[in-house]
């Protein structure tokens, strides 16, 4: 049984295999405060779902030394479209709306110039980096402009905004520059360190939609407590 493919390359590369662990129990936290959620939420939580069934596609090429190189770039076009869709929700002025209406169809028009079979969208993953960016900076004008949020600390949107930033930040040039820094990993003595960075910025952002999955439970029960 140890031979199995898959065991094999989990027992090659256990590292690698960290952001699906913490995927994985985000998942588990969204589960479990389901009804909690609100409808911006329930796009993350759809997103990370979305995103571990892709993961088990990937699994199964690389124990099966198949080409899954366009699944990441697939997963991509997921995330931006469950995240777009999260914050249009949450950002109800219609100037807001545009503006993340407007970013995705530039996001989108990228992906369908940049996309690849066999080889990582830098580009595309450079330019999803700085549309969440975008996302979360105009949602931070957004309650501070409004000034309605009563505890940060508690508010799950504030935690995934905050948590965007430094995901999207922290692998923003190493998908930018992918050619020198993931492209080759034959001549590039740096790959390991370049993945490495990614896998950990995405541990991180899944550890945060964890948490926020929580405090969304939180928040619901302080607000029924404040208006009983």
């Amino acid at each position: 049984m140890l031979d199995h493919p898959y065991i094999t390359l989990i027992l090659k590369y256990p590292d690698s295999f960290l952001p699906e662990l913490f995927l994985i129990l985000a998942i588990g936290a969204g589960l479990v405060n389901y009804s909690f959620l609100d409808k911006p939420s329930r796009w993350l939580f759809r997103m990370l779902v979305l995103s571990l069934i892709i993961s088990l596609i990937q699994l199964h090429d690389a124990a099966y030394r198949q080409n899954n190189t366009y699944l990441h770039n697939l997963n991509s076009l997921v995330e931006m479209c469950c995240f777009a869709t999260a914050y249009r929700i949450e950002l109800k002025s219609r100037k807001n709306q545009g503006l993340i209406l407007a970013g995705l169809i530039m996001y989108v028009l990228v992906f369908l110039y940049d996309f690849s079979w066999t080889q990582l969208a830098g580009v595309t993953l450079g330019v999803q980096r700085l549309i969440m960016i975008f996302y979360a900076l105009i949602y931070f004008h957004h309650i501070l402009s409004r000034m309605q949020v009563q505890n940060l600390l508690i508010h799950s949107m504030f935690w995934v905004s905050a948590g965007a930033i430094v995901h999207a930040a922290g692998t923003l040039f190493v998908f930018l520059f992918v050619k020198v820094t993931l492209g080759d990993l034959s001549s590039n003595g740096s790959y390991a360190l370049y993945i490495t960075i990614v896998r950990t910025f995405s541990a991180f952002f899944y550890i945060i939609l964890l948490v926020s999955f929580w405090l969304r439970r939180r928040e619901v029960k302080l607000t029924n407590q404040l208006t009983v």
